[in-house]
């Protein structure tokens, strides 16, 4: 069972889960860099950010690679993930190039379908970023800490299809007593 915090505190940034040499100086939270270009984009248009302002072609480059976009139903077996980065997909264990229209919940790793659920609900819910950190444990006996952000997306301004853009990371320690 994941164990879930927020909001984030200083702790050592993550890159791959079982990559422990990623250095904490030259790396910045993928979750906190998707709430600062999210800030970014909302001050540059005087408005939010709606699902038609992305700049799609930028979505298959370094930048998108721990985030996704997921279509959130009323419950979280309806949530579907329409996109998702290359980084994402590795860590989740999703097939490449093919992140488009997954059923979320049946896809994800069962450790994280409760993260998942929790955080695209707070994110409509709050209607400002969620972050979330926490950990959850391994069939190895090790564990993932992990941080995520979400944040509500509209696909226009009447806002009739609630959509999470966010960013995961994590990586794999050895289990805390």
């Amino acid at each position: 069972m994941p164990n879930t915090t927020a909001p984030v505190g200083p702790v050592e940034p993550f890159d791959s889960p079982d990559d422990q040499t990623s250095s904490a100086a030259l790396e910045r939270r993928e979750s906190e860099k998707v709430i600062t270009d999210w800030e970014d984009e909302t001050r540059r248009l005087g408005r939010a950010l709606a699902l038609m302002t992305l700049d799609f072609s930028a979505m298959t480059g370094p930048k998108w690679a721990h985030r996704f976009i997921i279509s959130v139903g009323r419950v979280a077996e309806d949530c579907v993930l329409l996109f998702y980065g290359a980084r994402f997909g590795a860590l989740m264990e999703l097939p490449a190039n093919l992140g488009y229209s997954l059923p979320l919940m049946a896809h994800l790793p069962t450790r994280y379908v409760p993260v998942f659920a929790k955080g695209c609900m707070n994110a409509m819910l709050q209607g400002a970023p969620v972050r979330i950190q926490g950990t959850v444990d391994r069939e190895n006996g090790r564990q993932e800490l992990y941080r995520a952000a979400f944040i509500r997306l509209s696909i226009d301004a009447k806002r009739l299809q609630r959509l999470a853009l966010g960013a995961f990371n994590c990586r794999v320690t050895e289990r805390q007593a």
